[in-house]
């Protein structure tokens, strides 16, 4: 079968294309036909060694998919035919991941495709989601009236975190680079949308309420912003680092404001708490059939394409295609 793996952490290039077995699934596993897979940043930071805990070398990478099972061990309870995704915390990290034309997987590590989602929105939408329910619900405790402040507002995290606070009765302030894509976001549902290149972001956001919660991308210097925008007993989520590691933030804002800072990992997930964040957060999104914005489907020969496209900042969730087309 065709596998995209990499053998030396480096260089996305490092990631190629390779035939390799075709896996065996344990008595509580199944095998997997990946019908499509969805990219994520940390995929490439992976391949790079900035993951901690990642497992060596060599592997596919590849967290989020969604495919038919094909063959089930002796224990499973999933049948041949059944279409499932992949909330798996180690898939792509310490086992086989996605972009490949087969995985396998413990049920517990499995979900079945909600009957809302195709098959693109389950590989697209799965960790993302899960992300920010953990954000949000877990350790944000979200209340209805309260404000959400969101960087990234156009990536996958960002369009999810809208989703779920609006279905969560809050009001959300998108924060994007530039103007561009202010018009359309505002059509996904975002209240306000604002450019976080504004060297007045802080006070913008100030003057449209403040953030109660506050999820955070980018890091950097604007994590320093985060924490002058968030409002007394204000949550902090923070996702990424987009912007740098290295930042310098005010400890007296942090006290007296009473701040929370947390740091959000899904893949820190164990299997029975994924399963039960999968579950509360499909409860919420099912009433409004909701699911994630696609920006681009690419085909599994060009997955390196993909990457660089993701690079320069689509608006939604970059996906790749079976590779039967």
């Amino acid at each position: 079968m065709k596998s995209w793996r990499f053998h030396a952490f480096g260089h996305i290039s490092n990631l190629v294309l390779e035939d390799v077995d075709m896996p065996k699934p344990a008595a509580d596993e199944v095998l997997i036909k990946v019908d499509y897979a969805g990219l994520n940043p940390a995929d490439k930071f992976l391949v790079m060694g900035l993951y901690p805990h990642a497992a060596p070398p060599p592997y596919a990478v590849g967290r989020d998919g969604c495919g038919t099972v094909v063959e089930v061990g002796s224990e499973s309870k999933y049948s041949v035919g059944d279409q499932v995704i992949t909330p798996s915390a180690s898939v792509g990290i310490h086992r086989e991941g996605t972009l490949a034309e087969y995985v396998t997987l413990p049920d517990d590590q499995i979900y079945p495709l909600p009957e809302w989602w195709s098959p693109e929105d389950g590989a697209a939408g799965t960790k993302v989601f899960l992300t920010c329910w953990q954000a949000l619900s877990d350790e944000a405790h979200l209340q209805p009236g309260e404000t959400v402040v969101i960087t990234g507002a156009s990536g996958g995290v960002g369009l999810a975190a809208q989703i779920l606070a609006k279905a969560l009765g809050a009001t959300t302030i998108g924060l994007t680079r530039g103007t561009g894509k202010k018009d359309r976001l505002l059509e996904l549902g975002f209240d306000h949308v604002c450019d976080s290149f504004d060297p007045d972001i802080v006070e913008t956001v100030k003057n449209l309420g403040g953030g109660d919660v506050v999820l955070d991308v980018i890091g950097g210097d604007f994590l320093g912003k985060a924490v002058e925008m968030a409002n007394p007993f204000g949550r902090i989520g923070i996702i990424g680092a987009l912007g740098g590691i290295k930042c310098e933030i005010d400890p007296v804002k942090i006290i007296f404001k009473r701040l929370q800072i947390n740091g959000m990992q899904v893949s820190a997930y164990q299997a029975a708490e994924s399963q039960r964040a999968l579950k509360e957060l499909l409860a919420v999104l099912e009433p409004g059939k909701s699911k994630i914005l696609i920006d681009k489907v690419f085909p599994f020969d060009q997955v390196q394409e993909a990457f660089e496209h993701m690079r320069q900042g689509p608006m939604g969730k970059v996906v790749i295609g079976r590779i039967d087309g």
